[in-house]
């Protein structure tokens, strides 16, 4: 199974990105132990060192939520599949590769999938993978009580909405081992890219036994954790590195040629750009155009990607100010994305005016070129009737019955990044809502797990943060605003935009399904204007000249495991 995203790889050579706020995928790679300092390396020949640019929350799959723990999770687990790359360059394409399961089919519609595990599975520990685990695992980030902030990836499973709801027992949930190596999952309606839902997501297996002996700390220390995947963690010094080994007892280790991974925890962007130019950094993403040309005039290899991860600002539906939606389309209308483009990310970004990213397609048709630009639509409607943004405030505050002064509104904008980028994103809102809006809105940065905690107890008013997509398909983003889900919690719930959107992921033709995820994201974005999309994500990485086996791909999820050092 192959996806092609060809149209954007000459995109991808031009421009660059960095991690924003925190977010979902968001781009981590930071500095780590020593190296060389040029174009050869020192020590230990397989030794690869990179960055996370925040500390993981968590390394529990059933409550992990941000980039940093992912980047750790696909180096330390292994689920039913990967999706990596074939070729290279502009000949690179995707290819969906058996993981722990040998070989998988279906019936005949498609709503009751067979996987058949390998023999031999192990954990680090050297204890068999079994079906029971994956089953075990998919019930526990079920249920609510375990509050999996991506349980939304098992909608597509039996009974899932009714057990979220807490309307029937977990144990009803449509998965089941017929035998040790034998796992059956039972979906409620088919869903053409079940397949690619699996990589990466909730669809790994767990440990009950090693889960239940460390409660709540599972997956907080590095010996509260076990991996079943190509490394395993040998220590987490908090707030400062993880260090991965090789785990032999890997199905695939004969593919895995680093014997030890460094993920430095590094916030500051001087930091690990010095840390790289000197050398004690294998990897690198940058954000400013003057590191791109610096880091291009050195002996460094320049592999830049269009990402799927998306910068936007979001509104909380239950605070009284944004309850209204002229008030939420007036914040959102307000931006000019290519001037934010500009000014805050040295043009290294693609504006963006749709809730799916530019990279999306529907089987091999861009999402986005079909779709349209839903802002930039609304941007231009709202001017053809000689109206302006301050103008939908004016009426929202008169719905209201807030006065017709702008500047009296109290308003607090939230931040999940305390750095450098974060803060001039946030200076450059105040200055463009006070000259397009007149209003004067505060804002408050906190480092990323405070500012989660505070959106997902509706504690904030508007917020700035990224998101980034799991997999190649439009029902990965917009399912993050299904009623119920987690992800992103604006307290908003509207029962048409879940009917189209659950109609449209059971869809098999694919020309039909365009339009089903076309008419709910002019729900999201034209009707509603719950979340405002800004910017798309233009990777910008470099790696020293001794580092083969990454990526070329956005959608990609091997990590470091393809990755070696060449002397």
């Amino acid at each position: 199974m192959k996806r092609y995203l060809a149209l954007f790889l000459a995109l991808v050579m031009c421009f660059s990105l960095a991690a924003c706020s925190g977010g979902g995928e968001s781009i981590t790679d930071d500095p780590s132990a020593p190296g060389g300092s040029g174009g050869e390396k020192e020590g230990s020949e397989q030794s690869y060192n990179t960055f996370i640019s925040a500390e993981p929350s968590t390394l529990d799959i059933s409550r992990r939520m941000d980039s940093y723990s992912s980047s750790i999770m696909i180096d330390t687990m292994e689920g039913l599949v990967r999706l990596c790359q074939t070729g290279e360059g502009e000949n690179a394409e995707y290819e969906m590769r058996a993981g722990e399961a040998e070989s998988w089919d279906s019936n005949e519609d498609g709503t009751v999938w067979t996987f058949h595990l390998r023999d031999g599975l192990k954990w680090q520990d050297g204890e068999p993978v079994t079906a029971d685990q994956y089953v075990y695992s998919l019930q526990r980030s079920a249920d609510p009580d375990t509050g999996c902030p991506n349980s939304f990836f098992l909608e597509p499973l039996l009974n899932y909405p009714a057990i979220a709801a807490g309307e029937m027992d977990v144990s009803e949930l449509g998965v089941k081992a017929i035998d040790e190596k034998t796992l059956e999952i039972t979906l409620s309606a088919p869903k053409p890219t079940f397949i690619e839902m699996l990589p990466a997501t909730v669809y790994y297996p767990q440990r009950q036994d090693i889960i239940e002996k460390y409660g709540d700390q599972f997956g907080s220390e590095a010996e509260a954790y076990i991996g079943n995947g190509p490394f395993k963690v040998d220590s987490w010094t908090h707030n400062n590195s993880i260090v991965l080994s090789k785990n032999e007892n890997y199905w695939d280790a004969d593919s895995v040629k680093l014997e030890k991974v460094t993920y430095s925890i590094m916030t500051d962007e001087t930091t690990y750009y010095n840390a790289f130019s000197s050398g004690q950094l294998d990897m690198v993403t940058v954000t400013t155009k003057d590191y791109v040309d610096m880091f291009q005039g050195q002996d460094k290899n320049y592999a830049p990607y269009l990402s799927a991860n998306l910068a936007f600002n979001f509104f909380n539906t239950k605070d009284k100010l944004f309850s209204n939606v002229n008030i939420r389309k007036a914040f959102t209308l307000a931006v000019d994305r290519e001037e934010f483009n500009e000014v805050c990310y040295d043009g290294m970004r693609v504006p963006t005016y749709g809730w799916v990213v530019p990279t999306m397609t529907v089987g091999e048709t861009n999402y986005r070129e079909t779709a349209g630009d839903n802002v930039k639509v609304m941007q231009e409607e709202l001017a053809a009737e000689g109206k302006t943004p301050k103008d939908l405030l004016l009426q929202g505050m008169q719905e209201l019955g807030l006065g017709n002064d702008p500047s009296t509104l109290d308003v607090t904008f939230s931040f999940g990044s305390t750095n450098t980028l974060t803060r001039n994103i946030g200076e450059y809102l105040q200055q463009v809502f006070k000259t397009e809006l007149g209003v004067e809105i505060e804002t408050s940065f906190n480092e990323w797990g405070i500012f989660n905690s505070n959106v997902q107890s509706g504690d904030y008013q508007a917020g700035f943060m990224s998101w980034g997509a799991y997999y190649n398909d439009p029902y990965d983003t917009l399912s993050l605003l299904l009623t119920g889900s987690t992800a992103i919690n604006t307290g908003w719930a509207n029962e048409e935009y879940d009917s189209i959107l659950n109609a449209a992921t059971a869809e098999m033709d694919e020309e039909t399904r365009m339009q089903e995820y076309i008419k709910a994201e002019q729900i999201l974005i034209n009707e509603e204007c719950v979340v405002s999309p800004m910017a798309t994500n233009q990777v910008q990485r470099f790696f020293q000249p001794y580092v083969k086996g990454y990526s070329d791909l956005g959608f990609t999820n091997t990590g470091s495991k393809y990755i070696y050092i060449e002397k």
